[in-house]
């Protein structure tokens, strides 16, 4: 597979999901959305929105797929990629999206051991919901800072690899 020499980012529209009840009610901050936020803003990316929807499995579906169909060509799900009750993110990206790319999400949880332990209890998924320039690519990732960091620590470096491929004429 070729990889682009260059790839501009700027038009690259970015939705940061925060899935989360607790933030939805104000008892914690979205932190890692805000941390996230600016990485994305200063790896090039041109506009970085973000939402907070309840941990609800419909309501993570159709913020998901609201912000493909608003034009954005990442998505990123912060929290509910654990085990727990209620960690649906992972089942929801898969509905979402047409290609799984696992090599990736086992790219940042082998990132996220050097940091913790725990970097193994995640369930990241990551794909793209389509397999041409219409594809966004849509990641479930931890919720807290350092797992949503850790997550674009490696996303961020392939960025131009997945648009370029999704952006190919064919």
């Amino acid at each position: 597979m070729p990889q682009p020499k260059e790839y501009d980012l700027s038009p690259i529209r970015a939705t940061i999901i925060t899935f989360s009840d607790r933030v939805l009610s104000g008892q914690r901050e979205a932190r890692g959305a805000r941390a996230c936020a600016d990485a994305l803003t200063a790896a090039g990316l041109g506009h970085v929105a973000t939402a907070v929807v309840p941990e609800q499995r419909g309501a993570l579906e159709s913020q998901v797929r609201g912000a493909i169909a608003a034009g954005s060509r990442l998505v990123l799900v912060l929290g509910g990629s654990g085990f727990g009750v209620g960690n649906v993110a992972p089942e929801v990206v898969r509905e979402v999206v047409e290609v799984e790319i696992p090599g990736i999400a086992e790219q940042i949880r082998a990132h996220g051991l050097k940091s913790t332990p725990l970097s193994g209890l995640s369930r990241e998924v990551v794909g793209v919901s389509a397999r041409d320039s219409s594809g966004a690519l849509v990641v479930a990732s931890p919720g807290s800072k350092g797992g949503a960091l850790d997550t674009l620590a490696v996303l961020v470096p392939l960025l131009p690899a997945v648009f370029g491929q999704l952006d190919e004429e064919r």
